[in-house]
């Protein structure tokens, strides 16, 4: 979780209001904020916010949020953007690499040394939280004097162009060497790592501003002379450039700069003005709120809850219907029920009424109890638990297990971290092959299992996709074979009372032996496989003695 230290004096600033540390130690988490730490001698205060709420990334943007707390100011934040004439111009050769550039102009910057502190925490957090670590967006910010627009954005072999980077030897280096040698170039060329091309902005001039995502050039560095910034932001997601513009340059705003914007024109597509600070519509239904929330509050009283939130709402031409509009540095908005949070906190979470409503006291699900009597009787047998991540390795979980990635019906992670975690598993058997890998010098036999969810693709559902529980057990050493793991899949179902109505059924499977696999069975529905793993999987996983495994669905027995 990120964290960000606020001087009182600074916040009262923006607020506009005198503020008491203690006071602030308890509204701040009302507005979604934790407290780290507090240090009443020198009126400074530790706050951790979400990575879901970048815009709090600078004392800027808690200070919007207690305006409205306050409510001192109500509704959205209004920011004024000149018009620009500076224009840049996007070469399709960065599809390859690179595809989206946003732009902008801040004149007039007078930044104090606080200030200065916030533009670089800022774009750290941003980085990181926006960024994906500069995966996602890269930021650059550039002394605008010092170049000459029209700027052009495009991509370049990787040794074809040179210039002298940003905290450099002070001599000129091509992109290559940069990767190569410069600390930047090494800390983020996996980025760019296959790429044939690198991307690339240059002025007017044939001057080189920045070479994105790694390093700007020293030629645009920001002193404090500086009085006008260029803000460029390049990705691999048009949503994720735009937000992050959005958050920089309105926090620019709130320091007393002025926004102007720039047309950024894609040569093979629409010319676009960015930054584009205009809010997004939503319509939500009223009673869906209330429901959520426990209240009962009529259309003007839920509106002043979303105004105290930095919102703008009115009441929708439908019946119990809200337009609400969300600020265009507010990226959390992703399904409507984001919004009965919004109305939970503009309303007061310490005002919500301790009521419990009927069938509201707490108990397990109907799953979980199940799941636990499955652990007592797979620990009974001999088995040990173990816990693993639902994201998992698309190789190790398929490739590993002969299956077909393509073909498989999981759910795949867009712009995942690391590809250690790019989709989700579909099964708990390659993770338990995975534990088996990294403890294969333990003493055998190594007999352990797992309960836990698999998520599915499934189109009727309104997320697109279902999660499963599942049960998986494996047995590795030098004796394990079929008959070891059909008695434990006997032990379960006569545990549970279900050994007349289940049967197995011999089928083939691209991860067991033939022969020694098949499908299980309750009342002529397969809920699951069982057999001696393949050993062309053993090899894989670098395993010297056989596996014997099952899984199960558990669903099914509810």
């Amino acid at each position: 979780m990120p964290t960000l230290e606020l001087k009182i004096e600074r916040l009262e600033k923006l607020v506009g209001k005198k503020l008491d540390i203690k006071d602030l130690e308890y509204d701040l988490q009302w507005i979604g904020l934790d407290l780290e730490d507090i240090n009443e001698e020198e009126q400074k205060i530790k706050v951790e916010y979400n990575p879901n709420r970048p815009d709090f990334s600078s004392p800027e943007g808690i200070a919007r949020a207690l305006k409205g707390y306050y409510e001192i100011e109500l509704g959205l934040p209004s920011f004024d953007i000149i018009p620009g004439e500076i224009e840049l111009n996007v070469d399709p050769s960065v599809n390859k690499v690179r595809p989206y550039i946003v732009c902008g102009i801040i004149r007039d910057i007078d930044l104090d040394e606080d200030e200065v502190g916030t533009l670089m925490n800022i774009q750290e957090h941003l980085h990181w939280a926006v960024g994906r670590d500069r995966k996602k967006v890269a930021i650059g910010v550039h002394d605008l004097d010092k170049i000459t627009p029209p700027f052009r954005y495009t991509a370049v072999k990787p040794d074809s162009v040179s210039f002298i980077p940003l905290h450099g030897d002070g001599y000129p280096m091509n992109l290559e060497e940069i990767l190569l040698l410069h600390e930047k170039g090494i800390e983020y060329a996996h980025i760019l790592e296959g790429k044939e091309v690198y991307p690339i902005i240059f002025d007017s001039n044939d001057e080189i501003l920045s070479f994105p995502p790694v390093i700007n050039g020293i030629l645009t560095t920001v002193t404090d002379d500086t009085k006008n910034l260029f803000l460029d932001l390049t990705g691999t997601n048009f949503k994720a450039v735009n937000l992050a513009l959005n958050i920089l340059s309105t926090t620019l705003a709130d320091m007393g700069a002025k926004i102007e914007s720039v047309k950024v024109n894609y040569l093979e597509g629409e010319n676009i003005i960015t930054p584009n600070l205009s809010p997004e519509k939503w319509e939500v239904q009223i009673d869906y709120i209330n429901k959520y929330i426990g209240l009962n509050l009529s259309s003007k009283e839920m509106i002043k809850c979303f105004n105290r939130v930095r919102l703008d709402a009115k009441q929708s031409s439908k019946k119990e219907h809200l337009n609400i509009w969300v600020p265009p540095f507010r990226g959390d908005f992703m399904h409507i029920v984001d919004f009965t949070e919004e109305c939970a906190i503009g309303y007061g979470y310490d005002k919500l009424p301790r009521t419990i409503s009927e069938g509201g006291i707490g108990e397990y699900h109907q799953i979980q109890s199940f799941s636990n009597k499955i652990r007592e009787l797979m620990i009974g047998a001999g088995y040990l638990e173990v816990l693993n991540f639902i994201l998992s390795n698309s190789e190790r979980h398929y490739d590993y297990m002969n299956l077909n990635y393509e073909e498989s019906n999981q759910v795949r992670i867009l712009n995942p971290v690391s590809k250690e975690y790019n989709t989700t598993r579909t099964l708990i058997l390659p993770k338990l092959m995975e534990t088996l890998l990294y403890n294969r010098s333990e003493e055998k036999p190594i007999r352990i299992f797992e309960v836990g969810d698999v998520i599915l693709l499934d189109s009727r559902e309104e997320t697109g996709a279902k999660s499963e529980v599942h049960l998986s057990a494996v047995s590795y050493h030098e004796n394990s074979n079929f008959t070891e793991i059909r008695s434990l899949s006997d032990f379960i179902m006569i545990s549970l009372g279900c050994y007349n109505d289940y049967e197995i059924k011999t089928e083939e499977s691209p991860s067991y032996i033939n022969g020694r696999y098949g499908g299980i069975y309750l009342k002529d529905k397969k809920i699951g496989e069982i057999g001696e793993i393949h050993p062309d999987i053993l090899l894989n996983f670098k395993l010297e003695f056989p596996v014997a495994a099952i899984e199960l669905n558990l669903d099914v027995f509810l």
